[in-house]
C-alpha cells in the first residue's frame, strides 16, 4: 500500500495502446466477447471534432476497463481514464507505469482531489480525448442494479463548458452514457457448485443441500458473524429476509467504532456509509505518510482500521436480497466472486466461465443546456445530471436484459438450486 496520494497522470503511448488493444481484443473475445451494435458506435464516432467528451458508464465488473479500451479502438477515438489511486501502486507500482501509458490518471477516493479535477476538467475543455469516468465510484457486481451516481462527471463537464466559453462562445460538451451487462454463455450451475461447495469446505461445513442463494445467504450471516465477534458487536438475524439489514448494522457500527477513534475532519455522519469510509480511509493514509517508521504500533494500528474500512466498503455490495429476488445465475456468480474475495482474502476473483458483454450507447446529453441551471444552483444541476444519466444506463441495462432471449442468456427456466439443476 502506497502511504501518499502523490497525484499520477496520465501519459498515453500510442504504441503501447495499440499493444494492449490488439492483445485485449484476443482476450475478450475468448473470456468476454463484446457485443455492440455498428450504429450505436456511430454516437461517439459523429460527436462534432474538438468537443469535450465525457464517457459514464457502470462497474459492473473487473472486465470494463478492457472493454473500455476496445471500445476506444472500434470507434477510433483515445480514451482517458481517471481511476482509484489504489490501483497504481499494485505490482509494487508497475501497474501505475502501465496504467498512465494507457491514458490512467489517478483519483484518491474520499481525499483532496483538487489536482486530479482540474486535470479533468482541462483534458475535457481540449476536446481532443474522451474523458472516462465510473460514478458509482467501486466495482459493485451487481450487473443488474445501478448504484448512486457521484455527481464528479457532470461537475467536471459543466466547469469545462464554461471554462471553453471564454473563448468560443458556442462550446459544448457531452456526456455519454453507456451501460455495460454480462450474461454467460452457457449454463453455470456444476461451476456454481464447486466454487461454493469449496466456500463451504474452506469455513469447515458440510455441503449444504438448499438452493444456491440460500447456501450463499448462509456464508453471508457466517462472514457478518466473523465481524461482529471480531468488533464485539450483538449478534444479528441470521433470517434471509433480515440479512441485507443486518449487512447495512455492521457496517454502520464497524465504522462508527473506527471513526470514534479519530474524531475530527474526516468525520461526516451525514454521508453516505461508503464515502463516510473512503474518506476516513483517505485521512489515515496521509497520517501514515506524516508517521515516522519508529511509530510502529500506530502504524500497525491504522493498518488494521484501513483493513476494516476496506471491508466496510466492499460490504456495501453484498446485498442478500439480490439474489433472493432474482436467483439468476449471473447474480449467483456475481455473489459468489464478492464472497471469495472476502472468505479468501483475495483481491481480484477469478471469473467462473466465459460470457458475452452487451454495450449499449445511449444519447448523449448536451451539458451546454444547464449552464443557465448551473450558474442560478450547481449542486442541484450536478444531482439533476447524475440521477439523469444514472437512470438511463438503468433503463439501457434493463432493455438488454428484456431483449436477450432466456436461451441466449443460459438461464434455467426455475431458480437454480444445489447441484446446478432446475428446483
Amino acid at each position: 500500500m502506497s502511504e501518499t496520494s502523490t497525484f499520477r497522470p496520465a501519459k498515453p503511448w500510442g504504441w503501447v495502446i495499440r499493444a494492449v488493444q490488439t492483445f485485449l481484443r484476443l482476450e475478450l473475445f475468448w473470456r468476454n466477447r463484446l457485443c455492440v451494435k455498428p450504429h450505436e458506435l456511430d454516437v461517439l464516432r459523429n460527436l462534432p471534432p474538438g468537443t469535450g467528451i465525457i464517457l459514464v458508464a457502470n462497474h459492473a465488473d473487473e472486465t470494463d476497463f478492457k472493454a473500455c479500451l476496445e471500445l476506444s479502438r472500434r470507434c477510433g477515438r483515445r480514451f482517458l481514464f481517471m481511476m482509484n489511486r489504489a490501483a497504481f501502486d499494485e505490482g509494487y507500482g508497475t501497474a501505475g507505469w502501465w496504467l498512465q501509458r494507457l491514458g490512467a490518471f489517478s483519483v484518491e477516493r474520499g481525499g483532496d482531489n483538487a489536482e486530479a479535477k482540474r486535470y479533468a476538467i482541462e483534458l475535457v475543455r481540449q476536446g481532443r480525448d474522451v474523458l472516462v469516468i465510473f460514478p458509482e465510484g467501486e466495482i459493485y457486481y451487481l450487473n443488474d442494479l445501478v448504484q448512486p451516481f457521484k455527481s464528479g462527471a457532470a461537475d467536471i463537464g459543466m466547469q469545462a463548458v464554461i471554462a471553453a466559453r471564454e473563448t468560443r462562445p458556442e462550446a459544448t460538451v457531452y456526456i455519454v452514457p453507456v451501460a455495460f451487462k454480462y450474461l454467460y454463455r452457457q449454463p453455470i450451475g456444476p461451476l456454481l457448485e464447486r466454487r461454493i461447495q469449496r466456500m463451504e469446505q474452506h469455513l469447515a461445513w458440510r455441503k449444504g443441500a438448499a438452493a444456491f442463494n440460500q447456501r450463499l445467504s448462509r456464508i453471508v450471516a457466517e462472514l457478518l458473524h466473523r465481524h461482529e465477534l471480531a468488533h464485539h458487536l450483538k449478534a444479528g438475524s441470521e433470517h434471509v429476509s433480515a440479512l441485507s439489514q443486518r449487512v447495512q448494522d455492521v457496517r454502520q457500527a464497524v465504522l462508527s467504532q473506527i471513526e470514534g477513534k479519530y474524531a475530527g475532519p474526516a468525520v461526516n455522519a451525514q454521508a453516505r456509509t461508503t464515502d463516510r469510509a473512503w474518506r476516513l480511509s483517505a485521512y489515515l493514509r496521509e497520517q501514515l505518510a506524516r508517521m515516522g517508521r519508529s511509530m510502529a504500533d500506530g502504524r500497525a494500528q491504522i493498518f488494521r482500521d484501513l483493513a476494516d474500512l476496506k471491508d466496510v466498503a466492499q460490504m456495501g455490495s453484498w446485498q442478500p436480497q439480490y439474489t433472493d429476488v432474482d436467483p439468476s445465475q449471473e447474480r449467483l456468480a456475481e455473489m459468489v466472486l464478492k464472497l471469495e474475495r472476502e472468505v479468501y482474502g483475495i483481491h481480484r476473483p477469478r471469473q467462473l466461465a466465459k460470457r458475452e458483454l452487451f454495450l449499449r450507447i445511449g444519447i448523449p446529453i448536451d451539458l451546454g443546456r444547464f449552464v443557465s441551471a448551473y450558474a442560478r444552483d450547481a449542486a442541484a444541476a450536478r444531482h439533476r445530471i447524475a440521477e439523469q444519466l444514472r437512470d438511463t444506463i438503468q433503463g439501457l441495462i434493463d432493455e438488454i436484459s428484456s431483449t436477450i432471449s432466456p436461451a441466449k442468456q443460459g438461464l434455467p427456466k426455475k431458480p437454480m438450486a444445489s447441484g446446478g439443476g432446475a428446483a
